[in-house]
């Protein structure tokens, strides 16, 4: 008699089994699938894993689809490994978003093979997922292998000698790393439009927010996590970032938190010279932080802060957002991302003949191959002015 089954994952057949195991934090069931050869051996997948919950064990078992093994891995390995918090919600996100509910998710672990990965890889493409995010895909799930073969579980890991580059297009330049430097689209802000920008931001403390991150090329939490003692003779020594972050009780119960974490790499801890024309800004600002601190009195709560909120405390990047989307209201600049501002910095300093070493060193970059995208745009730029010349020929 035929083995009954109830479902088909690439060309084999499985017998799931769907079980309610509990409530997420708004009050739906939450599901768990088992996989089995039949329902016997999916009903002893479901027992042992309900028994071994009961017992605090969630072991990984060659049985288990790679979605259930991950999900283990995540919570019991990564979660307390050490990792930063930003890092675990990154690497959470990436396993609920792309292996949990996959083709490749329900897959038993064992019977996972290379072609099966990179299948994987090329359904995404396919659905016009980026080289990047094909390239933090498989770095998470290129993790949870090695884990596997060095605990035992596996005797492979097939992910060895997946291609990647074939998900590369021409526009690809540099390799930018979800988990180093997430620059995503390199939007800048023209000559023309900077004036333009700063003239129409009516706060005071925002406009020389804008200003010093042009000069600086900081990212956001790093300008927002800075402290007044962290400059000194008009460099600015950048050391921590700040961060809107998830903080995991466990899968189901989590809150979002303002938090202060080192920078993203080694690199990024660097120092970096302020333009002086900014001098008479800081000097402004320290005026905007007394004013405020006289008018609260005991309520303010001093930080010590370069940039606090109006009570002293650090800026929430919600609220920074909101100011920031405010201030091109009215003007004739197209909105733009924040991030724009270290963009502009950089491909500034490339056009007024910075060697590209020295604008990595001053944005932190892990490696120059990230910045050598901006050496991109300003040659798409240069191609543009010289077209300009057409006119002349008319």
């Amino acid at each position: 008699m035929a083995v009954k089954t109830n479902c088909n994952i690439n060309g084999i057949d499985y017998y799931r089994l769907r079980v309610t195991i509990g409530k997420d934090r708004k009050g739906k069931d939450v599901i768990k699938n088992f996989y089995g050869t039949s329902k016997t051996d999916a009903e002893n997948q479901k027992d042992g894993w309900m028994k071994n919950k009961l017992l605090g064990i969630n072991h990984i078992s060659i049985r288990d689809s790679l979605s259930m093994a991950m999900f283990n891995w995540v919570w019991d390995v990564l979660k307390v490994s050490g990792i930063k918090v930003t890092s675990f919600e990154r690497y959470e996100g990436i396993y609920r978003n792309y292996v949990e509910e996959s083709s490749l998710g329900f897959m038993i672990l064992e019977d996972i093979q290379r072609v099966n990965v990179q299948r994987c890889y090329n359904k995404l493409h396919e659905q016009g997922k980026s080289y990047s995010q094909i390239k933090n895909l498989h770095k998470v799930i290129n993790m949870f292998f090695k884990y596997a073969v060095i605990e035992g579980y596996l005797l492979r890991n097939p992910c060895t000698g997946i291609k990647l580059d074939v998900y590369k297009k021409e526009e690809d330049v540099g390799e930018i790393d979800l988990f180093i430097e997430d620059e995503g689209t390199v939007e800048t802000f023209t000559d023309e439009e900077i004036p333009v920008l700063l003239e129409g931001i009516k706060n005071k403390k925002l406009k020389i927010m804008v200003k010093f991150a042009l000069g600086t090329g900081l990212r956001q939490g790093e300008i927002l996590a800075l402290k007044k003692t962290d400059i000194k003779n008009m460099v600015v020594q950048v050391t921590k970032t700040l961060s809107f972050a998830k903080l995991y009780d466990d899968a189901d119960n989590y809150s979002y938190e303002t938090i202060v974490t080192r920078p993203k790499t080694k690199k990024s801890i660097r120092k970096v010279p302020i333009p002086t024309e900014l001098k008479k800004d800081l000097a402004e600002l320290n005026k905007i932080r007394i004013e405020e601190k006289l008018k609260l009195g005991e309520l303010y709560q001093d930080n010590d802060l370069l940039f606090p909120s109006e009570t002293g405390t650090y800026i929430d990047s919600r609220n920074l957002l909101r100011s920031w989307k405010r201030a091109f209201e009215g003007i004739d600049v197209p909105y733009k991302k924040f991030h724009a501002l270290r963009h502009t910095f950089a491909t500034q300093l490339i056009k007024n003949g910075a060697q590209l070493i020295t604008v990595s060193r001053l944005l932190g970059h892990a490696s120059i191959k990230t910045t050598e995208i901006y050496a991109h745009v300003t040659e798409s730029t240069k191609a543009d002015d010289v077209q300009s010349l057409n006119s002349l020929f008319k």
